[in-house]
């Protein structure tokens, strides 16, 4: 359906509800490629597996494989040393092991939960301890033999031999209601004074608390809760290896912003539903964390003083803050305040047998990292040594490269760090740092033996985008690739340290399955195979991997280039430019892509005459810390100067006509073609899908990363967003948005029409999608966007003389 309305041209995709028939039974197979073929339901190409996981004997190989037709997911369980695959049964599904195992330090006892119930594997043989469908909270092994069970702040103790649950430890956010009160005003001293039935049952009071006490002492009464004061929320929470020890932080609940609204206008019941989403950047107040060591045998809360936290009192943006309060005439703000703090995701390290603690601290402005070290054999249990501190004029990364551990020994803390500008692998002891391993490329996904001699890890040493496993002595004396795949590359370590189950892909293979021994040179087993036939008969291009030149000062930008020999002769040929989303994300690697569709997308337009390039810009994930934070303050003016700089180079190189250029690419991709519409003129045409068009409008933990917030940096929300750019419009560009998108919200995309329709500019168009969100799921919403973006290609750029 068309409508027009203020000279805005809205199509409205109908997108169906459900879809009854197998795609596969569709889908045709040819050289030849459609739009229907490629956009059609995924389960045509073959379905790969997911979270795939060892047995802890490590002779089998759980996996999860998507049903044909569905959504639901089949778990399959395979040798390891290859083989058929079995489809588990729902009986086989609910006592199968889980990818969520602990294991007890001696290695002779695992648990896991699965439905709710527990079940513990000793000497080989498997048992069910529960079966009451309601087991939560499993956070560790105490000894041997007892496994922790939290709830909020209680803490009880589960005797895997016995079944008996002991409380270890009862936190409470509450105040003490013995704690010593104020000295009594002069009414309430009175009437202890007149009355003797008020002092009788004060004394009664007291009395009674006083045995309360004497019964909670005993070693058969639960123990006294430990109060750490009201108005706060558990966010951190870890129980020490020998039970002795507890690392607990709380936080005042985060004050965030007026929510904002998403309506569903295709509901059940054909009524319009409201739904509150998300708050938008520098509208909420940061929660500053409290940290605690809890002591179990004493029974007491020691809490940490981080006011000599090496930086903690010097704010990166007071100037900042200092030209914003002129702004607005208002105070200075103070210099020395301390800053708020976090403790990162599973940012807690005991070692064994849980003596020694390491646990890592986030600035809430994201521009410190500190790993902070405890020996919890002394006296003082609140006295903390900085082992490390990482610190960003940007940011630093706070969703990757921060995993660290203790040696077998306890006496060694190994950690990563993009120090260096790239993430490596370091290990401390005595407080001296050696790092175990150096260049040019990121190390990640490290896992240590258990004797402490290898440290075995994933990285991009032989290319920016080749992902290999590798491992290093803890010596740093060998450094060995395990590996020699060439393409995509996850991992994990067996349990029994002898093998490796590898995750590989290559640019035009889905990801499968593989077994290796966790030696050099070893000859890697396939478990599956997961292409379809109709998939793989189809000749597809493999993109080749182009470090493209800079003119602006930058590394070389890699770059997947699709071509075919029948593009490269004759006439100059046109130019698509796929723009990938994210912002951090690696896209021009030798793996298979979540970007799939387009992938097949730049083969059909490969055929029709076009060159693709699809770029890793400055911003892009796999290049090192100065590549991701190049963008600091300026999000979209390096990523469009790599742009022209591809342009230049498809000239040179590939044949393209450098008047007929198109560019798309969805979230911020999106952005960055609007970026390239407003700012540039070497696009003929544009499409903007699920776009942010005003990063004031986006979410907080991304964006102030970035641009600091709204009323700190207001200039760099001006450089930054689209909007401010959107007089510069002057080629054909489409804008394509879910309304049901609460991660870029359709609203940036009804701002932008607004402010093209102020303009006047007849230049655009838009295209919504009524029941699609930030990721569309359906494939006839698929198609219809593809088609349009398709359409405008061959319109304004193949067709533009």
């Amino acid at each position: 359906m068309r409508m027009k309305k203020n000279g805005v041209l809205l199509c409205l995709a109908a997108s169906a509800l459900t879809y009854s028939l197998m795609p596969m039974a569709t889908a045709q197979v040819s050289d030849k490629l459609s739009m229907e073929q490629i956009m059609a339901h995924t389960d045509w190409m073959g379905i790969a597996p997911e979270r795939p996981y060892f047995s802890q004997d490590g002779k089998s190989v759980y996996f999860q494989r998507k049903a044909v037709g569905s959504e639901l997911r089949d778990v399959y369980k395979i040798s390891a040393n290859g083989g058929l695959a079995q489809k588990l049964s729902a009986a086989e599904i609910v006592v199968a092991e889980s990818e969520q195992k602990l294991t007890s330090p001696d290695r002779s006892q695992t648990v896991w939960v699965r439905n709710g119930n527990l079940f513990l594997l000793k000497n080989g043989k498997q048992q069910q301890i529960t079966r009451t469908g309601e087991m939560a909270g499993l956070i560790g092994f105490v000894g041997t033999e007892q496994i922790a069970l939290r709830n909020e702040g209680k803490v009880t103790l589960l005797n895997l031999r016995s079944g008996e649950q002991t409380m270890l430890v009862n936190i409470k956010n509450e105040d003490d209601p013995q704690a010593k009160k104020d000295s009594p005003d002069y009414l309430s001293a009175q009437q202890t004074r007149l009355f003797d039935i008020i002092k009788k049952r004060e004394t009664d009071k007291k009395d009674a608390e006083q045995r309360q006490r004497e019964l909670a002492s005993q070693s058969a009464s639960a123990p006294m809760p430990i109060y750490l004061g009201k108005g706060r929320e558990f966010r951190s929470f870890s129980v020490a290896p020998d039970g002795r020890h507890l690392f607990v932080s709380t936080a005042a609940p985060r004050k965030d912003g007026r929510t904002d609204k998403m309506p569903h206008y295709v509901s059940s019941d054909g009524y319009v539903k409201i739904e509150d989403v998300r708050s938008k950047v520098g509208t909420g107040i940061d929660s500053d964390e409290q940290i605690y060591v809890i002591d179990v045998v004493a029974g007491k809360a020691h809490k940490l003083n981080l006011d000599l936290l090496a930086g903690i009192n010097e704010d990166p943006l007071l100037a900042l803050k200092t030209d914003a309060a002129k702004r607005l005439g208002k105070p200075a703000p103070k210099a020395s305040v301390p800053r708020a703090v976090y403790v990162g995701f599973r940012g807690i390290r005991w070692s064994q047998p849980g003596q020694q603690l390491a646990f890592n601290l986030f600035s809430a402005d994201n521009k410190d990292r500190w790993i902070l070290t405890m020996d919890l054999g002394g006296s003082d249990k609140a006295k903390w040594q900085l082992a490390h501190r990482l610190s960003d004029q940007a940011w630093v990364n706070d969703g990757s490269f921060n995993e660290f551990g203790w040696s077998a020994d306890g006496k060694a803390l190994w950690y990563l760090s993009e120090e260096s500008g790239y993430s490596q692998l370091y290990l401390q002891r005595d407080g001296k740092s050696t790092a175990l391993t150096n260049g040019k490329f990121e190390v990640n996904s490290v896992q240590a033996t258990r004797d402490g001699k290898w440290f075995y890890y994933r990285a991009n040493r032989k290319h920016p985008g080749i992902h290999e496993v590798y491992r290093v002595s803890a010596d740093g004396k060998r450094d060995e690739a395990l590996t020699d795949m060439n393409g995509g590359m996850d991992f994990e370590l067996a349990p029994t340290e002898d093998k490796l189950l590898l995750t590989h892909s290559t640019t035009i293979r889905q990801p499968d399955l593989f077994v290796q021994a966790a030696t050099p040179g070893a000859k890697a087993v396939r478990l599956t195979d997961s292409t379809s036939k109709e998939f793989a008969q189809i000749n597809w291009i493999k993109p080749e991997i182009i470090a493209v030149p800079s003119k602006h000062g930058a590394a070389p930008i890699y770059s997947r280039v699709y071509r075919d020999n029948k593009t490269q002769t004759g006439e100059r040929k046109p130019v698509v430019m796929f723009v990938h989303g994210a912002g951090y994300l690696q896209a021009a690697h030798h793996g298979w892509s979540n970007y799939f569709r387009e992938m097949m997308f730049h083969n059909l337009l490969v055929q029709q005459g076009y060159v693709v390039i699809d770029m890793d810009f400055r911003a892009s994930a796999g290049y090192g810390r100065d590549w991701r934070t190049a963008i600091y303050q300026r999000m979209g003016t390096p990523e469009l100067e790599d742009y022209e700089d591809g342009i230049d180079w498809l000239v040179d190189n590939a044949n393209a006509d450098r008047h007929r250029v198109g560019i798309y690419g969805g979230s911020y991709g999106g952005f960055m073609a609007f970026m390239a519409m407003f700012k540039s003129d070497k696009f003929a045409a544009g499409a903007a899908l699920r776009p942010v068009a005003d990063w004031a409008h986006y979410n907080h933990g991304y964006t102030s990363n970035i641009l600091n917030t709204p009323d700190v940096d207001p200039d760099a929300y001006a450089r930054s967003s689209p909007i401010e750019f959107a007089a510069g419009l002057k080629r054909p560009l489409l804008i394509c948005s879910g309304i049901l998108d609460d991660n870029v919200f359709f609203q940036d995309s009804v701002r932008m029409v607004q402010k093209l329709i102020e303009l006047k500019n007849p230049n655009f168009e838009l295209a919504v999608y009524p029941i699609e969100p930030h990721g569309f799921r359906e494939p006839e919403s698929w198609l219809d966007e593809y088609r349009r973006i398709y359409k405008l290609m061959e319109r304004d750029v193949k067709g533009r003389k």
